[in-house]
């Protein structure tokens, strides 16, 4: 990422996104619990908070080798925690629809 603002920006784009569906498939979907829906909700805020906190101080600030890879190593962990969230996304509509 050329910028941290950028960054943490997507990251919020991201929550934003990810906490919006999951809200969509609690109030559209008849008959999912909160009790299932609730600590997503919370995993998603969790996750947020988690990876701007990371933005904001990166590894070996004097070495831009480190940064560089310290950012894409974000960039990864943020990607596959997305990912791991819309697949409990799914979950959730499969046991609602079978």
């Amino acid at each position: 990422m050329a910028k941290r603002r950028i960054l943490k920006k997507s990251i919020s784009y991201i929550a934003d996104d990810l906490f919006t569906e999951v809200l969509v498939c609690k109030m559209m979907v008849p008959g999912l619990e909160s009790e299932k829906t609730d600590p997503l909700l919370s995993r998603i805020v969790e996750m947020q908070e988690e990876f701007i906190r990371r933005a904001h101080y990166p590894d070996g600030k004097d070495n831009k080798k480190l940064v560089r890879e310290y950012y894409k190593k974000l960039v990864a962990d943020l990607e596959t925690e997305a990912h791991a969230i819309v697949d409990a996304i799914e979950e959730l509509r499969k046991e609602k629809t079978t």
